[in-house]
């Protein structure tokens, strides 16, 4: 999981930039809105001076209470759009790792999850016909490496996943796929995503 969390790291690290333009141009949204509500208040104030002082001043208030609101509501919008197209970032970063770095990346996760070395491995189609026999090959290695069987093999079965892999021991699932992976770390680093995004 270690791997995960540096590559998601460094996809955070590359995305400040870029959330950095995104955050400007939703304080630039808020701050125009902002600018319409007071002009609004100040066009009901002159109004309503004529009806009395102290109803001018409330509804100006009321406008700007409402500007302050809109504004807020706009820039937690912008915020939560960027924690999920940073963690989209980093699924798809991880899709597309060069070969020989995914093969290495599954094998470590399959070696991981395994129990007792000997279980059954289901891949996404695309990921068994590509990379299946190498992921295998490669975590059977590592296993041996630990003292375990490194006996793993490759299920008949496919999984409509986007990367990753499934271990099956007996009815027992390890759920390792990609989207899967990055979801749980997307709840543990929401915040820690968020600060640094954001700071």
């Amino acid at each position: 999981m270690n791997g995960i969390e540096k590559i998601t790291g460094k996809i955070l690290e590359e995305a400040n930039a870029d959330a950095q333009k995104i955050i400007e141009q939703a304080k630039a949204e808020a701050g125009k809105i902002l600018e319409t509500y007071k002009n609004k208040a100040t066009v009901a104030a002159a109004e309503l001076e004529e009806l009395g002082g102290r109803q001018a001043i409330a509804q100006e208030r009321k406008y700007e209470s409402n500007a302050g609101l809109e504004a807020r509501k706009t820039l937690l919008q912008k915020k939560q759009e960027l924690i999920a197209q940073a963690f989209d970032t980093a699924l798809n970063n991880l899709r597309s790792l060069p070969a020989e770095q995914y093969v290495a990346l599954l094998a470590r996760l399959a070696a991981n999850a395994s129990e007792n070395g000997a279980e059954q491995v289901i891949f996404s189609p695309e990921d068994k016909e590509k990379h299946g026999q190498q992921i295998i090959a490669a975590a059977n290695e590592m296993l041996k490496e630990k003292g375990k069987n490194g006996q793993l093999t490759i299920s008949e079965k496919t999984r409509p996943m986007a990367g990753g892999i499934v271990l099956v021991r007996g009815d027992v699932e390890v759920n390792a796929a990609l989207d899967e992976l990055v979801r749980m770390q997307r709840d543990a680093l929401s915040t820690k995503v968020a600060e640094v995004l954001f700071q």
